[in-house]
C-alpha cells in the first residue's frame, strides 16, 4: 500500500530528491507534512511542466528563451511555433489581462488572482489546441509573481493559486509590496534580506505542500532602486546611507554591491538569480554572474531583454547577434523579452487603425496579404474561427447530434470555403 502523501516518510523521500541538492528551506519536514493533506492533489501540467522546464535549463549548450505573452493568442502562436517556453509578465497583465475593470501602469494594482487566472486561460487554450494538433506537449509557463502582493501569507496563497493553474515557474522580486514599482521606473523600495528569504521560503513552502517542484526565481532590484525600509539588516545596512528621506526610507549608496550581496543571500534557496538591470550592460552582466557563480557555480542565471531598453544604436550587428549568446557563456540560461506581447500587439494595431482610418479597406486587404504570406510559413490565425476553438466544438457537435445535422457550422461557413 502506497504511504499516505502527508506522511513524514513521503515528505522526506520527496526532499531527498536529488532536485533539492542545492537549495535550502527555513522549515522543517514536520512542517510540511502537518499541511499536506493525506492524499496528493494533482497537479499534472505544473508538476510537468516544472519538470520540463528544470531540464531545459540544465542543458549545457544552449539557453532558453522566451517572449512575453499579453494575451493568450499570442501565447497561442508562440505554442505552434514550438517555443520551449512561454513568458507571462505582471506589467503586461496590468496592462492588458488582469481582471479588474482598466488598464493600468505596473504598481500592483489589479486583482492578486488575475496573474493565475491568465495562466490557465493559456493553459487551458494550449490543452485544447494540443488535442487538434495531436501535439505531446505544451510549453512551460514562467509567470510573475511581483511582491507578492503582501506578507508570506499572500506570498503562500498566490503561488498555491500559480500551481492550480498549472505554472512551471514563479518569480518574486525583492521591492516593498506596498510600494511595488516597474523594475525600470523610480520610486522602488527594496525591503530586507531577512524579510524577502522568508518570502522565498513560503513560495517553496507552498510548492512542497502541494509536491510540485515549480522552478522558483529570486528577482533583485536593489541595483537601481534608491531606497529601503530598514536598516536593520546587517547584510544591507553596509550599503546604505543612514539619514531618511521625507518619506521615512533609507537612501541606497552603494547599489551594484547590494544586488551582488542580496543576490547571494538568495542564492541558497532560488533555483535562479535574476538582477533586474535598466540598460543591456554585459560588462556588469557578465560582473554579477562572476560573483554569483564563484559562490554558487551551478546555480542559473535569468536576464531580462526588455524593450523597456532603448536598443536602438547601442551595438553593432555582431554584438547584437551575439549578445544572449554571451549572456549564456556568463550562465544566464533563462532569457526572455518580457514585454514583447504588448508592444508587438500596440504597434502593429495602430498601423492598421491608421492605414485604415476614414475607410482605406486597401489597409485591410494589405493584412489579408501578409497573413496569406504568413499562411504559407505555418501560420493559421488568417482562420480565426478555427483558430479560438470552432474546428474543436465542432468535432462535439459531431459527436453529439451527427456529421449531417443542420446545425453545424463549418458547412457554411465562409473561412471554410473562401481560405
Amino acid at each position: 500500500m502506497n504511504q499516505a502523501f502527508n506522511q513524514i516518510e513521503t515528505v522526506k523521500e520527496y526532499l531527498m530528491l536529488d532536485r533539492w541538492s542545492d537549495i535550502k528551506r527555513d522549515y522543517s519536514p514536520e512542517n510540511i507534512s502537518s499541511l499536506r493533506p493525506s492524499i496528493k492533489v494533482e497537479h499534472t501540467l505544473s508538476e510537468i511542466g516544472s519538470n520540463s522546464l528544470f531540464n531545459l535549463l540544465c542543458r549545457e549548450d544552449s539557453w532558453v528563451s522566451g517572449l512575453g505573452a499579453a494575451t493568450a493568442q499570442q501565447a497561442l502562436q508562440m505554442f505552434h511555433l514550438d517555443y520551449e517556453i512561454i513568458y507571462v509578465s505582471g506589467w503586461q497583465v496590468a496592462a492588458e489581462s488582469n481582471l479588474g475593470v482598466n488598464t493600468y501602469p505596473d504598481l500592483s494594482l489589479y486583482p492578486s488572482n488575475s496573474t493565475p487566472n491568465f495562466v490557465k486561460k493559456i493553459n487551458n487554450t494550449l490543452v485544447r489546441r494540443m488535442s487538434e494538433l495531436n501535439k505531446k506537449q505544451i510549453p512551460p509557463i514562467v509567470a510573475d509573481g511581483e511582491s507578492g502582493f503582501g506578507g508570506v501569507y499572500n506570498v503562500f496563497e498566490l503561488t498555491n493559486q500559480f500551481i492550480d493553474a498549472g505554472v512551471s515557474g514563479v518569480h518574486f522580486e525583492d521591492q516593498l509590496a506596498s510600494e511595488k514599482k516597474c523594475g525600470h521606473v523610480g520610486g522602488k523600495v527594496i525591503i530586507p534580506t531577512h524579510e524577502y528569504i522568508k518570502k522565498l521560503n513560503s513560495a517553496r513552502l507552498a510548492s512542497d505542500v502541494a509536491g510540485v517542484p515549480i522552478i522558483l526565481i529570486a528577482r533583485t532590484d536593489a541595483l537601481n532602486a534608491k531606497l529601503m525600509t530598514s536598516d536593520f539588516d546587517d547584510r544591507d545596512s553596509q550599503y546604505l546611507n543612514k539619514n531618511r528621506t521625507n518619506d521615512g526610507y533609507f537612501l541606497i549608496d552603494k547599489n551594484q554591491e547590494m544586488a551582488i550581496s542580496k543576490s547571494l543571500s538568495y542564492a541558497e534557496y532560488a533555483d535562479i538569480i535574476w538582477c533586474e538591470t535598466n540598460s543591456p550592460d554585459l560588462g556588469f552582466a557578465k560582473e554579477f554572474a562572476d560573483e554569483i557563480k564563484n559562490q554558487y557555480p551551478n546555480k542559473i542565471l535569468a536576464y531580462n531583454c526588455s524593450p523597456s531598453f532603448n536598443w536602438l544604436d547601442k551595438f553593432s550587428k555582431e554584438e547584437i547577434e551575439n549578445f544572449q549568446k554571451n549572456l549564456n557563456e556568463y550562465g544566464y540560461k533563462l532569457q526572455f523579452v518580457s514585454l514583447a506581447g504588448f508592444h508587438s500587439m500596440a504597434s502593429s494595431m495602430y498601423d492598421l487603425a491608421n492605414k485604415y482610418k476614414g475607410g482605406n479597406m486597401n489597409a485591410i486587404i494589405e493584412l489579408q496579404k501578409f497573413e496569406t504570406n504568413l499562411s504559407k510559413e505555418g501560420y493559421t490565425g488568417i482562420k480565426h474561427q478555427q483558430e479560438v476553438g470552432g474546428d474543436y466544438y465542432e468535432k462535439i457537435g459531431e459527436a453529439l447530434l451527427g456529421e449531417e445535422s443542420d446545425l453545424l457550422s463549418k458547412k457554411d461557413s465562409t473561412e471554410n470555403t473562401q481560405f
